[in-house]
């Protein structure tokens, strides 16, 4: 199969309630660090005033399997955080796709739910995977038991290293809407910058070895090359 930059729409529903933009604004600043679970998360003020999140962490894996695990939506909920129901609305074809997502939140917030369409590049050179993800809130009409979520874009970037494993880096911001009080605003981003991108991370390293993901296979993803390993010295 030859080289090629992709786009994915089916890594539409691991990106529900957060977002990512290009660097800019104030620098990133530690916000939690688990080095039990090589689990790091930046978070940083943005100009428009919403914080964003960045976690990193590190696998050994196939860059397939995770694309064979944002496809698995009906298992999606048991690892990614706040996550309660995600639906396909429509596949554009094999590398694009709208997802419709369903999202708890804590009292006194009533669930959100997000439409998402979403795309994946693969560098021909380093094979790294890009997921963006943008939210397009009047792509499907509202559902009166929720609240639209306004403004949502989103990043996973899969990065394969010289020692074979695969840096997953996650970031993001989201508007919850329903007119909420800047305060109540505050405290939505708190929690999330706090809770998801850890939750979702960690969650994510307790799946993805599993056989049905680490076996998965398509023609749209192409895995670098095996790393081989180190000469010894006679």
């Amino acid at each position: 199969m030859s080289r090629r930059t992709n786009t994915l729409g089916a890594f539409a529903a691991a990106l529900a309630l957060l977002a990512a933009l290009p660097a800019h604004g104030q620098d990133w600043t530690l916000r939690r660090e688990d080095s039990r679970r090589d689990i790091v998360i930046h978070e940083r003020a943005r100009p428009d005033g919403y914080l964003e999140f960045r976690g990193v962490t590190h696998l050994q894996s196939r860059l397939s399997a995770f694309v064979a695990l944002f496809e698995d939506f009906e298992t999606m909920p048991d690892w990614l955080y706040r996550t309660r129901e995600i639906t396909p609305i429509q596949r554009v074809n094999d590398t694009e796709s709208y997802w419709y997502s369903i999202n708890t939140m804590p009292w006194p917030l009533r669930d959100r739910d997000i439409v998402l369409h979403t795309s994946l590049e693969q560098d021909p050179e380093t094979y790294v995977l890009s997921v963006q993800a943008v939210g397009v809130p009047d792509y499907r009409p509202e559902d009166e038991r929720y609240i639209r979520m306004p403004v949502i874009e989103s990043s996973w970037t899969f990065t394969p290293l010289p020692d074979g494993r695969t840096q997953i880096e996650f970031r993001g911001f989201a508007d919850p809407g329903g007119g909420v009080s800047s305060g109540v605003l505050a405290r939505f981003q708190e929690m999330f910058i706090g809770q998801a991108p850890y939750r979702s991370l960690r969650g994510m390293r307790e799946v993805i070895g599993k056989a049905k993901y680490q076996s998965a296979q398509f023609a749209f993803v192409e895995e670098p090359p095996p790393v081989e390993p180190s000469a010894t010295a006679d």
